[in-house]
């Protein structure tokens, strides 16, 4: 298989973390398609997705899959690995981390776009303001939520780690621990995990 991948995009650290945690890291092979960009095209990246957005899996049949939700739980299944819980209860508890943890990184990697790619002067302030306000809501939200994240962490908890340290890679003037003190002891906890080591953007 091969992992269409650009080491900087926190949703490959997703699945590139569940490789690792699966010992697949022999079996997925990472492939980068080069520049990938909103405003370009890469006929490498769009003929694995039509949409051209990473990550995007290869399989052996040359199907494909694509986002980090479908892929992450695709190599859990294929590995009867424990991410993705089988009980209704916590299985709905972690896809629904996973959906929070993903919409801060949605939120977080559009402003990306805009503030660091967009010309200042066609740059749409309130709309910032208002995307800014949301990734507030979602970690305050993490900050009250974190005493119940599971011990062993599940595709939720992975998701989550992986917002915060996309907001350390991007946003590091923005201190996101600042008023959340339960959430950044969290976060150092499972900063320890090699996988989570391995993966750290640079």
């Amino acid at each position: 298989m091969k992992l269409v991948s650009v080491t900087a995009s926190p949703f490959v650290r997703k699945v590139r973390v569940l490789i690792l945690e699966l010992g697949f890291q022999d079996i997925v092979i990472l492939q980068d398609p080069g520049a990938v960009t909103p405003v370009s095209n890469n006929p490498d990246l769009n003929a694995v997705n039509p949409l051209g957005m990473v990550p995007a899996l290869e399989l052996d049949d040359g199907s494909n899959l694509y986002d980090s939700p479908v892929i992450c739980e695709y190599l859990n299944q294929l590995a009867d690995g424990p991410f993705f819980p089988a009980e209704a209860v916590r299985r709905f508890q972690t896809l629904g981390l996973q959906a929070l943890g993903d919409g801060i990184l949605d939120l977080s990697v559009a402003l990306r776009y805009e503030t660091a790619m967009r010309p200042e002067a066609l740059r749409w302030q309130e709309w910032i303001d208002h995307q800014n306000e949301k990734i507030t809501r979602g970690l305050d939200a993490l900050e009250t939520k974190c005493e119940y994240f599971e011990t062993s962490p599940l595709i939720g908890e992975i998701t989550i780690a992986c917002a915060l340290g996309y907001r350390d890679f991007r946003y590091a003037d923005d201190d996101w621990r600042v008023g959340r003190p339960a959430l950044a002891a969290w976060f150092e906890a499972i900063m320890q995990r090699a996988s989570l080591r391995q993966t750290i953007p640079g």
